[in-house]
Order: structure tokens, then C-alpha cells, then sequence
């Protein structure tokens, strides 16, 4: 079977108890979070065998972590720990209509500081999946890494799927965090992005930010838009997604729910780099849906992996 491979931050999210601002908060509920790390998790919940590579403290939050995705089915065993550097966390405030405030605390995070020497023990095979995101690309030890995996992972023929994950008060300026973003994006194959990080990233909206980025040499693009739903651009196919009405208590994750569900569909298809863009339009439209609906689904709960579902809770809720 195929195996997806994700890397990336792995964190501790504090979430607020209730609806108030960072600076009003009084308590906060830890849960694991990182936006890699979610996307392994949703696909797991789905039947795909799942690995997580990563850094996190030698502490008990590098502890809780670990744990924390072994219970969910992770393969954890290129997770590494280190004393040097801290597990990282987040602190997550929440607005009446699910809407987040974060405050990061990463100048000293584990992962940001793996090296290539942490992942050679990774060897991929054709019909697996490389996935990550922007967040642990900053530093250039980590960015050196992703290159090596990314190197590793084409040559074995797997698919590269990137989500620019934009975190704008993590980075010196958006301009830094523009120039690493589009440093990545042509060695993808499937890319998603949230609509408002299509046109920074491209400068243009809708369809000409689009065929920017598919000539560039992304394959399939999928493009969220929240409560709207989501499209979804191949070289040959449009497909749109009109979403779901969902009573929203947090908005954690839906993305990372949405583009592990979809990753997950690709497996189930077999794609590979050089057929991905080749599915049909029908199938293309199902997968989509169903990705939204597994996004919806978990605004529903309060945490991203605690409010993840499997394929029946989804449908059934759906229902």
C-alpha cells in the first residue's frame, strides 16, 4: 500500500475556553495541532498509511505530541526529539463566528532546526505521497531539508502536493514570506490555497492567478474558499464545490481536514506526477465534495484532531 509522508511543525495548540480575545482569555484547552500533522491525521482517519516527520522538544509537550499521533495511527518513528531546541505552541483565541487570533511562540522551535542527516532513513516508492507546508521552511537548516525530501521523493517517482499555509506574523516581512512560498511551489504537483493566498502569492485573483501558477508547472490546483466551498483547476478540467452549511464552533483545521481528505482520494486513485492531471472531470467533482465535506465537518468540534472524522461519521453527518 502507499504510503502519504508529511513534514513539517509540529505544535501545541492552547485554544481558548470560550469566545474572547487573547489578551481576555483566561484558560486555555491543549490539543496537538500543526498543519502537516493534521493532514496525516485526517488521512489516517480515512484508511491511508500515514508517517509524520518532524522535531519536537525532549519535554513533556514533545511527550504529549508523540502520543498524541500514535494513538491516532501516525507512524511517529521519524519524529525525532532534541534538548537543545523547544517543542513549539500556540495560543489560539476565538470569535463568535469561529474566527481565530494566534500567538506563536517558535523563535526557538525544535522544528525549525532538523537537518537532512534527521530523514535519511526515508526512502519513498511510486504511488506514495510527500506533503508540507510553508510554516517550517523558514529557517534555512529546515528549508535545506525540505529540499532534500522533495529531491528524494521525485526521484522515486512519489507525489509532491504543497499548502502554502501562509503565517504572515511568523516571518521578518511578507515579502520573505512571498520569496520562499514561490521557491517551493514549482517543485509541486498539487498545490492548495486558500483564495485570498492565491492572489498574494500571484499578485492576481481568480482565473489569472490560476493559469499562473499551472503554467508554472502545478498540475492540480485546488483553490478553498471557507464557507464557500472550494475549486478545483487542472490543465483540462473546472470543477467547484459549493460547500456545506455547518453551525461553525471552530474553524481549526478545516483546511488541513479538507486537503488530507482530498490527498487521501488521490491514493485511493492511484494517482502518480504524471497522471494526476489526467483523472476524470466525474471523479474530480466527487473527490472535491467529498474533501469539503470533510472540511465542514470538522468546524463542527472544537480542535482539529479531536473533531476529525472518518469516512461514515462524515457521510452520516452529512446525511
Amino acid at each position: 500500500m502507499s504510503k502519504l509522508y508529511c513534514l513539517g511543525e509540529l505544535l501545541i495548540d492552547f485554544q481558548s475556553v470560550g469566545t474572547a480575545s487573547l489578551k481576555d482569555t483566561r484558560q486555555f484547552v491543549k490539543n496537538a495541532g500543526g498543519a502537516p500533522a493534521n493532514v496525516c491525521v485526517q488521512a489516517v482517519k480515512l484508511g491511508r498509511q500515514v508517517a509524520y516527520l518532524s522535531m519536537v522538544g525532549a519535554d513533556g509537550f514533545g511527550d504529549f505530541l508523540v502520543e498524541t499521533l500514535n494513538a491516532e495511527g501516525v507512524d511517529t518513528s521519524h519524529v525525532r526529539r532534541t534538548d537543545k531546541y523547544d517543542t513549539s505552541l500556540a495560543f489560539v483565541s476565538f470569535k463568535e463566528n469561529g474566527e481565530r487570533e494566534f500567538s506563536f511562540y517558535r523563535r526557538a522551535a525544535a522544528d525549525l532546526h532538523f537537518s537532512p542527516d534527521d530523514f535519511k532513513d526515508v526512502s519513498f516508492a511510486a504511488g506514495d505521497v510527500f506533503e508540507f507546508g510553508s510554516v517550517a521552511v523558514k529557517t534555512d537548516i529546515a528549508a535545506e531539508t525540505h529540499r532534500y525530501l522533495i529531491k528524494k521523493a521525485k526521484e522515486a517517482g512519489a507525489l509532491v502536493c504543497f499548502d502554502p499555509n501562509l503565517r504572515f506574523n511568523l516571518w521578518e516581512s511578507a515579502g520573505s514570506l512571498k520569496a520562499a512560498v514561490k521557491e517551493f511551489l514549482p517543485y509541486a504537483d498539487v498545490v492548495k490555497a486558500g483564495a485570498d493566498e492565491l492572489q498574494f502569492i500571484t499578485g492576481k485573483s481568480g482565473d489569472e492567478g490560476v493559469r499562473e501558477l499551472l503554467s508554472a508547472g502545478v498540475k492540480l490546483l485546488l483553490v478553498t474558499d471557507g464557507a464557500n466551498g472550494a475549486k478545483l483547476y487542472t490543465d483540462k478540467e473546472r470543477c467547484v464545490c459549493g460547500g456545506y452549511k455547518v453551525k461553525a464552533a471552530d474553524t481549526t483545521g478545516a483546511g488541513d481536514s479538507f486537503f488530507g481528505a482530498f490527498i487521501s482520494c488521490l491514493m485511493e486513485q492511484n494517482a502518480l506526477p504524471e497522471n494526476v492531471n489526467s483523472l476524470g472531470r466525474e471523479e474530480l467533482e466527487k473527490m472535491l465534495c467529498f474533501a469539503c465535506r470533510c472540511g465542514a465537518y470538522t468546524t463542527t468540534g472544537y480542535g482539529a484532531i479531536p473533531a476529525m472524522g472518518d469516512k461514515l461519521t462524515v457521510d452520516k453527518a452529512v446525511k
